[in-house]
């Protein structure tokens, strides 16, 4: 599984739940079955274009906000967090993309 699918579905699920809404009632709403929107949601596809572009007006995301690390929550420790890494080694680097991946991996 490819993990920016997988970001992009669990980020999509995640803002559906604070939303309120089930998948079934977020299918039915941008007009894609149920089991699509799982294929999505777990990280097994892509949104098209014009799928993810009615995911975001459902669940009022902005699209550039969507992708924009520097944004939104903890944006004082993600502004840290892009500082670190842009006075970090190639191998240093490395790592810390293998720990972000490990415990992106184990989370609960």
């Amino acid at each position: 599984m490819d993990i920016t699918k997988e970001i992009i579905g669990k980020k999509i699920k995640q803002i559906r739940i604070e939303k309120g809404l089930s998948q079934e009632k977020l299918s039915e709403q941008i007009d894609i079955s149920p089991r699509q929107m799982c294929t999505i949601e777990n990280g097994n596809s892509f949104p098209s274009i014009e799928t993810f572009v009615k995911i975001s007006e459902v669940l009022e995301i902005n699209i550039n906000d969507f992708f924009n690390l520097g944004k939104g929550q903890n944006n004082k420790l993600r502004e840290e967090i892009y500082t670190l890494l842009q006075i970090s080694t190639e191998k240093e680097l490395r790592l810390i993309k293998d720990l972000i991946i490990s415990v992106y991996n184990n989370r609960a």
